[in-house]
């Protein structure tokens, strides 16, 4: 399988990263996301996330 490396095809992969971690860290805003950080404060991704979105009330 080769890997198209041209500038076109590295920027669209780029764009769909990005989409994607906007997304991730949208639902992590979200209500239930809130849940999860309050349940698990301690778990080193939720604290990861919490990072992310600028949430430091769990340190």
């Amino acid at each position: 399988m080769k890997i198209d490396m041209s500038s076109e095809a590295i920027t669209k992969r780029l764009q769909v990263v990005n989409l994607l971690r906007r997304t991730c860290l949208s639902l992590a805003q979200s209500s239930i996301g809130e849940e999860i950080r309050k349940k698990n404060p301690a778990n080193e991704t939720v604290q990861r996330t919490s990072k992310a979105i600028g949430n430091s009330s769990l340190q």
